[in-house]
């Protein structure tokens, strides 16, 4: 039998926590529970991870990364730039339904230095994305804009400033229900097609 590398032993580790948090949620899994479903010691979880809150830290930026590359795979097809908008929200509403017991707002709003690096690597990918696909609806002629940076900055902050209007406030508990998710995407729907109207 050939030995696990420490990357593939990683992985299953981060494949296991996604199984538990995603039916659990983070705060009712422990460290325990993971060994146990991998059949290997706590201490192997802590060879990697120095506590839960680091784990379910990976497990985050392992799922972020899959969204972000969809969402980017999707703003590179030959569709029109309107439609990749209205593509890229259904692209969300299947993650966030996905994955909407992974307790995510709980580490993201923690302001550690960790993830401000993070989500400032992945608000500057979410960016150029959009300003890609702004710059696609110029060129067709779909988009009448002067600056397409400044509306592509304009259109990604009113979209995330939706999720925090439509719900009010930041959930306590750290977890969005599905219809509030439902709800969220729909109000980023209908501001995808006000904005889309006005800037053709």
């Amino acid at each position: 039998m050939i030995a696990e590398t420490k990357d593939e032993m990683r992985d299953k580790i981060l494949d296991a926590a996604l199984r538990r948090f995603s039916i659990y949620t983070a705060s009712k899994t422990t460290m325990n529970e993971i060994a146990d479903d991998l059949h290997c010691s706590k201490a192997s979880l802590y060879y990697y991870f120095s506590d839960k809150k680091s784990l379910h830290f990976a497990v985050l930026e392992k799922i972020g990364e899959y969204f972000i590359s969809e969402q980017e795979a999707e703003a590179e097809k030959d569709l029109p730039a309107a439609s990749i908008l209205i593509n890229l929200l259904e692209i969300k509403r299947q993650f966030v339904l996905r994955y909407c017991r992974l307790e995510m707002f709980k580490i993201l709003n923690d302001n550690s230095a960790e993830t401000l690096r993070v989500m400032a690597i992945m608000k500057e990918r979410e960016l150029k994305m959009m300003t890609r696909i702004m710059e696609k609806g110029v060129a067709a002629g779909d988009f009448k804009i002067d600056n397409i940076s400044e509306v592509a900055a304009l259109y990604t902050q009113a979209i995330e400033g939706l999720r925090f209007s439509v719900l009010d406030c930041i959930n306590p508990k750290f977890e969005t229900e599905p219809e509030e998710i439902e709800k969220i995407i729909d109000k980023q729907r209908l501001l995808t097609e006000i904005f889309v109207k006005g800037i053709k």
